[in-house]
């Protein structure tokens, strides 16, 4: 799980989209990645987030819902990617994250073994 965190925290533009998942129209901010599908939580981002001083503007971009937990995050997808599946950073990373999480997934699973 402190890969995918990382990995989060590192990566601010998918350069190809992965595959399988849908990219959807959304915002962005200017000054950091902040991305949502709603143009009103960006909005609300840039108010709480940045000063007026800054200069953060609300961005059309195009973005990917890439993980269902609590790390569940949008990330813009590079307008000019074409998905390719012989050079998928993003799927790579998403295949070794699944792995990992069904580790977690088996460990936190109760056994049956010994139980009347």
């Amino acid at each position: 799980m402190d890969e995918c965190k990382e990995w989060k925290a590192t990566t601010d533009l998918l350069q190809t989209p992965v595959l399988g998942i849908e990219i959807v129209n959304a915002s962005g901010c200017s000054a950091c990645n902040f991305v949502s599908i709603r143009s009103r939580t960006v909005l609300n981002h840039l108010k709480t987030a940045h000063t007026l001083a800054e200069d953060a503007k609300l961005l059309d971009c195009h973005a990917q819902l890439v993980f269902m937990s609590n790390l569940r995050s949008y990330w813009k997808v590079a307008d000019n990617s074409q998905p390719e599946e012989t050079n998928d950073e993003g799927l790579l990373a998403l295949q070794k994250f699944s792995l990992e999480l069904k580790k977690l997934a088996e460990e936190d699973r109760p056994r049956s073994t010994g139980i009347n």
